[in-house]
């Protein structure tokens, strides 16, 4: 079910099958006040009111990197409220284009250890959604 889209930037769906929010990126190029209303306050609040247990970030085929202020957004707030809400994982499908958007990943993941969130990385959503099943 789709949440919120950005045309060209970013898709938010919902996948009950898995109790997961779907978040598919087509570029990283992205405002903080856009990444706050679609992240923070839609999907958060979907994955909130429906019991969600996994955040998927899919980045296949994103390109570019989070602005500075996006990526000081997700160290301070993101991690620490998707563990207030109840996920239990966050999973990444990695960009097959761009090495640049693959640090970016890199970087803002590493805030997940401390929020007890565990990090998943699988090659598709597919893969992304079998994980899920196999970990309820």
């Amino acid at each position: 079910m789709l949440i919120h889209e950005m045309p060209g930037t970013l898709r938010v769906e919902w996948n009950d099958s898995v109790k997961a929010m779907v978040d598919t990126w087509s570029s990283y190029m992205i405002k903080a006040s856009q990444f706050r209303e679609a992240i923070l306050d839609k999907g958060v609040s979907y994955a909130r009111s429906h019991g969600a247990k996994a955040w998927i970030m899919d980045a296949t085929n994103a390109k570019g990197a989070f602005p500075q202020e996006v990526q000081t957004l997700i160290a301070t707030e993101v991690f620490k409220t998707f563990a207030a809400i109840g996920i239990k994982y966050f999973i990444t499908i990695k960009s097959s284009t761009s090495a640049i958007t693959n640090l970016s990943i890199n970087s803002f993941t590493a805030q997940i250890g401390p929020c007890g969130i565990q990090m998943v990385e699988v090659p598709d959503q597919s893969k992304a959604i079998e994980w899920l099943k196999q970990h309820k």
